[in-house]
Parts: C-alpha cells; structure tokens; sequence
C-alpha cells in the first residue's frame, strides 16, 4: 500500500477526531459562556433576569422580589426597560438579535443600584442587577412601612404593651376608642380588666360611655412576643345585641307559652326536651325537676305511660314502634290522636315540626269539649228517638231548605232508604219523592210555594191521594229558628178525591 493510500485511509480518521475535538471544544465554550454567570453560580448581590427575543425567561429569587417592587405591568423587555432607564442610563429600548456575543454596562444614575449588565447572544440576553441585598433590604422597609400602615388604619383597636404591662403602642382606632371614654390622662388602662398575660380564649369587655348612655363591647385576643403583648378587639356590638334579642325574644315567648293553657313540649334534633311550659306540668303531673333534666323522647312518654297519662298499648314492643311511628309523623306534620284516659279526661294530642329537625307536641285538655259533644249528641239521639216513637210520619226542613229530622215512619211512608239523621234530603227532593208516589194533582204547587216561602205564620192543611187511593193530610207547622214541621196524618173516608186546596190557619 503506497503512502498515498495509507494518507488517504489515515486521514479521514485524522479530520473525524479533529472535528469531534473541535466541537467538543465549541459547546465546552458555549456551556462556559452562558453558565458563567448562572443564577446557581451567582454571588447573592446579583439579581439575574433571561429574556429570549425580548422576553422574559426566567430569573432568579431576587430579580422576582426586584419585578414586584418595580411594579412592571409586562413581563417582558419593552416593560421593564422603562423602568430601568429611570435608574440607569443608556439602556437600550429594545434587545434585538446580536450577531456574536456583547457585553454592555449601563451606569446607575444613582446609588441605589451598582451596575446594571446587559449580555446578549443572538435572541437570548441576560441582565445582571449589582448589589440586590440593598434592594432587598428597601422592599423589606416597604413591606414593612405598608404592614405598619395596614395595622395603624385597622378599623378595629390594636395595641402593644411591655412586660411591665406599660402602653408601648396603638393604632388610630385605639386612639379615637381612647378620645371616646375620655381617657386621655390614662390611655394604658382603657382595659384594665384584661390580664396583661397572653390569653388562649377571647375575652369578652363591656366599656361604658362618660355619660353613660351607651356600652361598648369588644371581643378581645391577644398574642403574647418577645417584646411583650399584643392585644386586638373586635366590635362585638352586633353579636351582643344580637344575643340580647334573642334572650328576649326567648323570654317573650317563654311568657306567652306560661299563659297558654296548652302543654308544649319541644323536642331538639337529637330527641331531647329543650322547652316545655307550666301547663305541661299541671295536664301531665310529670316532676319539674324530672322535665328540667332534658328527657329524651322516649323516656318523656316512658313516664307518661307509667303515669297513665296515655292509653296503656297492648305490648311494650308494639309501644315503641308507635313512638318511632309518633315521631315520623310529627316530622311531616301529620300526626294528630285523642287520648281518652281512664280517668274520664281526654287529650288532644298534636305534633308539629320546628326548624333544625326539631319537633313540638302540643297537650290539650279536651274533656269539657268531648262532654259537650257527647250531651249534644245524646240529645239529638233523645229527639230522634221520639220522633221514631211517633206513628205519623214527621220530616223537619230547616229554613235553608235542609231534612234536619225524619222519623222510622217517615221513612216507612215514602220508601225513604236513607238513615234518620241530620241533612239527608233537601225540600226539593222530598216534594218530588211525594209527588212520584201521589195521584197528579195541583196542590204540590201550592205546598211547594209555601214550603219555600212560609211567608204565612200559622198551621197549613193539605190533602194528598196516594197512588194506592189512600188520603193523607199534609200538616205544615212552623217551629223555633223558622224550621218547618211537616207530618202526615192518614185520613179514613171515602169521599172523591179533593180537587182543591183546603187550607185552616190557626
């Protein structure tokens, strides 16, 4: 092989590792060059911001907190460029794209900042900012100037006080609080019931006015440093007012319920008695003391059954679901029982449902109702029993035109189905029934119009003819409260058919 072969097959491998060993070189030096001033890398008095094509990259901690304290609204070149060239000269107002990589410093105008660095490489710059811990340090001043202005106009009463319980500082509405109780002379004791040790629980204080028509409430916490206690009250003017109404407006109804004569026994949301009223006590006979201990709801009918101050349930199994079943309808405003005890008294028991899933049951002594009821229905069934007791037929129409009574008679003359009681017929049906059972005659006109009208007091007589050829007669009597009696009377003759009205007053 000829040194020109060997050259040749040599040196394709000679320039193969020369252009490895160059580029390696290249992007060893492009590294060295952009990682030269890496935020990693970079002494803590650089704040250090990437653009790319104006903008912004990345930065580092301090150049975030330097963005914030220069307010930029734009997160790129042409947005803080402004900005630094109040504080710098000759900052260009764009990047642009550098063709090889260039440096350029730009002199402060003042002494709040060292240096200001620009550094570019085609579309990517990188600006370093000299001596940020003097940055840092003024926007620890701002934030801290802003804080104590926050806490100084704080709508509510904010103050320190040293070890020794000595006033070291206090906001505006401390001091407005102070002008208020006129407490100049002693500003330090404007809460002088409050422990000078730090407190776990908020107090509540009640500051009376120098004219002492007015109480001030705050709730006060406190948080205990180094340099001694501070101390925040919040107007708690609203939540005692508030708490005020409600005690009174409890009162009120605890009044209004100890006048009612009405049991009530409300029941919260876990089952327990939570308000009962004095009349409870009188129509249960159950202890204050064993209703003051907050019973719940099975052991509060538990006593009353004990008690017998409910019907005995046949078994104590079958008791308990019909408390359970007591307690759902309640809940759904359904649950509604009379409760006829062996005592002769009877109670009407309701049950209602209150917000929060509570429930109320509602004890009325009905017993006089009942009696009255009862007496008047005996009484009805005394007048219905005599009137069956009659022979005649005898029907009586109130003044509206309503059957109040009929006899067994009545029923047994005209076929009439329906029970003996009170407004099973009307008028109008009663004169149709006669008439369907009667020979055609002009009379039911006549009876009709003065059934109707009754505008004549006194007895009216009519005949009727039954379709059997039977006569009756019609008697019309008018009674208490402008009812009409009409009662039929079976007439023994056999003379013709009286065609006309026949009418006798008395």
């Amino acid at each position: 092989m000829s040194n020109f072969d060997t050259g040749f097959l040599v040196a394709p491998n000679a320039f193969l590792v020369i252009g490895l060993f160059v580029s390696f070189s290249a992007g060893v030096a492009l590294s060295k060059l952009f990682s030269r001033r890496a935020p990693s890398a970079v002494a803590r008095e650089q704040a250090v911001f990437i653009f790319e094509d104006g903008l912004l990259a990345t930065t580092n901690k301090l150049g975030s907190e330097i963005l914030a304290s220069l307010e930029a609204t734009r997160p790129d070149w042409q947005g803080l460029a402004p900005i630094l060239s109040r504080k710098f000269s000759e900052v260009p107002p764009t990047l642009g794209i550098a063709d090889s990589h260039s440096l350029k410093k730009c002199p402060p105008l003042s002494d709040k900042f060292a240096s200001l660095t620009i550094e570019q490489w085609g579309n990517r710059a990188r600006i370093i900012l000299e001596a940020p811990n003097r940055i840092q340090s003024q926007l620890s001043e701002r934030m801290n100037q802003e804080g104590n202005q926050a806490v100084y106009f704080a709508p509510y009463p904010i103050w320190n006080t040293g070890s020794d319980g000595a006033l070291c500082w206090a906001n505006a509405a401390y001091d407005n609080l102070v002008h208020t109780m006129d407490k100049d002379d002693a500003p330090a004791s404007l809460f002088n019931s409050i422990k000078t040790a730090a407190q776990s629980e908020t107090q509540r204080v009640a500051l009376t006015t120098p004219d002492q028509t007015q109480t001030l409430w705050y709730d006060i916490s406190s948080l205990e440093t180094d340099n001694g206690v501070t101390y925040f009250a919040i107007d708690a003017n609203a939540v005692v007012n508030a708490e005020i109404a409600q005690r009174n407006f409890v009162q009120t109804l605890t009044k209004t319920f100890a006048q009612l004569p009405i049991g009530l026994a409300l029941f919260d949301r876990k089952r327990q008695l939570a308000l009962f009223n004095p009349a409870l006590i009188d129509l249960t006979s159950l202890p204050a003391d064993f209703l003051s201990s907050r019973p719940n709801l099975l052991t509060f009918f538990d006593r009353l059954r004990e008690n017998r101050i409910m019907p005995e349930p046949k078994s104590y199994a079958s008791w308990r679901e019909h408390i359970a079943e007591l307690v759902i309808a309640a809940s759904d405003d359904r649950y509604s029982d009379t409760w006829t005890l062996p005592s002769g008294v009877t109670y009407r028991v309701i049950g209602r449902p209150h917000p929060d899933g509570a429930i109320a049951l509602l004890f009325e002594d009905i017993t006089s109702e009942v009696s009255l009821s009862r007496r008047f229905r005996a009484e009805l069934e005394l007048g219905q029993s005599i009137l069956d007791a009659l022979e005649s037929p005898v029907a009586v129409f109130s003044q509206s035109g309503e059957m109040t009574f009929c006899n067994a008679s009545y029923q047994a003359l005209w076929r009439f189905k329906s029970k003996p009681g009170i407004n099973n017929e009307t008028l109008n049906q009663a004169l149709t029934l006669w008439e369907s059972q009667c020979k055609s005659s002009t009379v039911f006109t006549e009876i009709h119009n003065r059934l109707r009208t009754r505008s004549e007091q006194g007895t009216l007589h009519f005949s009727l003819r039954l379709i059997s050829g039977e006569a009756l007669k019609l008697t019309v009597s008018t009674v208490h409260g402008g009812s009409a009696l009409v009662q039929f009377t079976k007439v023994e003759t056999h003379s013709p058919e009286p065609e006309k009205l026949q009418k006798v007053f008395v």
